[in-house]
């Protein structure tokens, strides 16, 4: 019987924390990193995390699909495996709401398609509503092809109109993102294109899951 994989080492560790959420004065944090990826992959044998650096093309790419600019040079991405399966994929992100920045997690299966999104932290005094399981389940089944236009295409809540927008920019780019990944790992490169090809850094020690 596979063994599951052993509480994190130190760089694991500290690449959670460094995840974790600032603290505000109104700052409200729902999840820790380590729960939440422990609540959705309760069955994997493992979660790493691979530091996905974009080089110039793919992040002027991304940006293009977007029609806004990226915030980040660089991404964690969590991989859930049992074995050689993989079972889906995880990325937090922040996104401005009104004033402050909102914390979110979005969940993926193998092939990019949206199993859950999550708030992880929220430091507004106003617009919390957008934690509602019947707004975050609207993302369920969307993808990198999928549209995300707040009050179109994914209905926003009353009072936290600016809150659904930021929703739906965090989760449409991380659809992107993990998209631009996934496509990156499915197309063989040659050894001297790796060092800057996206994704191809370092993968992080296991995350335990449970």
């Amino acid at each position: 019987m596979a063994r599951r994989s052993l509480v994190p080492v130190l760089v694991c560790a500290l690449a959670l924390a460094a995840l974790a959420p600032p603290r505000t004065a109104h700052a409200e944090q729902f999840w820790t990193t380590q729960a939440l990826l422990a609540d959705q992959f309760k069955s994997s044998l493992n979660v790493s995390y691979v530091r996905a650096k974009l080089d110039a093309a793919v992040r002027a790419r991304i940006e293009g699909r977007l029609g806004r600019a990226l915030p980040k040079a660089e991404y964690t991405l969590f991989v859930a495996k049992s074995g050689e399966r993989i079972d889906g994929y995880a990325l937090f992100d922040e996104q401005v709401g009104q004033h402050e920045p909102i914390s979110f997690a979005t969940f993926f299966d193998a092939a990019g398609a949206i199993t859950r999104v999550e708030v992880v932290a929220y430091r507004e005094p106003y617009g919390e509503g957008i934690r509602a399981e019947r707004f975050r389940k609207q993302f369920v089944g969307r993808n990198a092809k999928s549209k995300f236009r707040a009050g179109d295409d994914v209905d926003t809540i009353s009072g936290a109109t600016i809150s659904s927008r930021s929703s739906c920019i965090a989760v449409e780019r991380a659809a992107v993102l993990v998209e631009a990944w996934l496509q990156k790992q499915a197309q063989p490169l040659a050894a001297a294109d790796r060092a800057h090809a996206l994704a191809t850094t370092s993968s992080g020690a296991p995350v335990n899951a449970q």
